[in-house]
């Protein structure tokens, strides 16, 4: 009974590992969506809150946490900004940037 038991939890293991994806195959790169529009105004000498966006990966899943914002908003100046958001995945997959486009000026 217990040699039984044994085979078939190594078999169960071995059939779980063999459907596991390897990340060196991985060659699809995660996807960056942005939350709310692709282009916000701002008022001047207000606060800027960005909205964000979220990452997704076929191999490594949400993998939101890891992306890399730069956000050189300045709300005290009128001006266009873009803020940029950047990730890669497990297997060094880069996401294709996105942008969004703030524009700060008087309403």
């Amino acid at each position: 009974m217990k040699k039984s038991f044994f085979i078939l939890l190594f078999l169960v293991t071995v059939s779980f590992v063999s459907c596991k994806k390897d990340s060196s195959e991985d060659k699809t790169p995660p996807v960056i969506t942005l939350i709310g529009s692709q282009q916000v105004y701002a008022e001047l000498g207000t606060s800027y809150t960005d909205a964000g966006a979220t990452a997704l990966d076929e191999t490594d899943g949400d993998i939101t946490s890891e992306i890399v914002i730069y956000n050189p908003v300045d709300i005290n100046t009128i001006g266009t900004y873009y803020v940029t958001y950047n990730v890669s995945d497990n297997a060094g997959n880069n996401a294709v940037e996105v942008k969004r486009k703030v524009e700060v000026k008087i309403f």
